[in-house]
This record gives C-alpha cells, sequence and structure tokens, in this order.
C-alpha cells in the first residue's frame, strides 16, 4: 500500500545526523540507527520530487532498540523525504535530507 506524503500526522522525536569527515559525492545510501527505546515498525525513503513514500524497505522485518539498517538508494538521489514509523504508531518524517552528504541518520 502506497501512503500520500499529505496530511499524515507526524510526531516530533529527537534526530541527529551524524556526517562523514568527508562528503560522500554522490552516494546518497545511508544507515538508519535505531537509538530510541523504542521499535521500528517501517522505514520510507523517496526522492523530494516523489509525491508517494514508496513501500516500507524493512517489509516484514522491524528494527529493535540499538540496531541499524542501511537504505540503498541509486548513485546522485541525494534529495530524499524520510518517513520512519514506530511500533506504537508515532510518525517522525524529516524532507529534503541530503543523503549524499551524511553517513548515519540517528533516531534517538
Amino acid at each position: 500500500m502506497r501512503l500520500l506524503r499529505r496530511g499524515l500526522p507526524a510526531a516530533l522525536l529527537s534526530l541527529t545526523l551524524a556526517a562523514p569527515a568527508m562528503a560522500q559525492s554522490q552516494d546518497p545510501s545511508f544507515r538508519v540507527n535505531n537509538r530510541t527505546g523504542n521499535t521500528i515498525n517501517e522505514i520510507y525513503v523517496s526522492s523530494a520530487n516523489d509525491n508517494s513514500w514508496g513501500q516500507d524497505r524493512l517489509g516484514a522485518n522491524v528494527l529493535a532498540p540499538g540496531q541499524s539498517f542501511t537504505i540503498r538508494l541509486p548513485q546522485a538521489q541525494c534529495l530524499n523525504d524520510i518517513r520512519i514509523v514506530f511500533a506504537n504508531g508515532q510518525a517522525h518524517e524529516r524532507r529534503r535530507v541530503d543523503t549524499c552528504q551524511i553517513t548515519d541518520y540517528n533516531m534517538q
């Protein structure tokens, strides 16, 4: 099922983006690190130019506290929107993230 971005509520959660010492150039892939005490049930990442979230990147899996999951994206798709949904239903959304400039996306 595809989720539409408009009109979806988002809970505000603390977030830090860890930048590498040197930029990654055109590699938009990054790692989601669950540093919260809550399980992540869904992760959506799509181009900032896309109007839908696409498929859940975790599929049938979940991301337990302390675990990480690597998001692989097409080369040079640097500007992306990210949506993370926790087991309790709360969602975190971040728009227009330059994922070519980060290696880790830390949920805290």
